[in-house]
């Protein structure tokens, strides 16, 4: 029978503390450890011999966003404005792609909601939504880049009979 005996000691460490921005300080038996710019929840406790730092640390900031569609000014004209419903939309692309038409009612819901194929350069979308009330409607005219990314251009219209 063979008999295997192992010691270990504990390593010393002395109070270090890693982070973007802050530092440790010790003076007359008082120690403060401070953190900047990151999420901390931390509470520390000291004897003459022993530190005891008890909480957490966010290693980076978490951001919750919504994406936010870019407008298309001055590339898009609504014409003729009022109208009887019959009207065009003209639009310069910078690429071919869809467009998206859609056409709320003053109570925000969608009354028109129509896809549109677009060729680089100027287009035209013509319009017949008479059947509609006369009224005031909100059009917004959307497209995606071949990068995913969003624009949107928004128009009151107006229809009078």
């Amino acid at each position: 029978m063979t008999l295997l005996c192992i010691t270990t000691q504990a390593q010393t460490l002395s109070p270090v503390v890693i982070s973007s921005s802050g530092g440790f300080y010790t003076a007359g038996g008082n120690t403060l450890s401070v953190t900047v710019a990151e999420m901390t929840m931390v509470q520390t406790f000291t004897q003459p011999s022993n530190i005891l730092t008890q909480g957490f640390q966010q290693p980076e900031q978490l951001t919750t966003s919504v994406a936010e569609v870019e407008a298309m000014q001055g590339e898009v004209v609504v014409y003729p404005n009022p109208s009887n419903g019959q009207f065009n939309i003209s639009y310069n692309a910078l690429n071919d792609g869809d467009y998206l038409v859609k056409i709320y009612n003053m109570v925000g819901q969608i009354v028109f909601n129509q896809t549109y194929g677009g060729n680089f350069g100027s287009n035209i979308i013509s319009l017949n939504i008479g059947q509609f009330g006369q009224g005031i409607y909100m059009l917004e005219l959307r497209s995606t880049d071949l990068n995913g990314k969003q624009k949107s251009s928004i128009h009151k219209i107006n229809l009078v009979y």
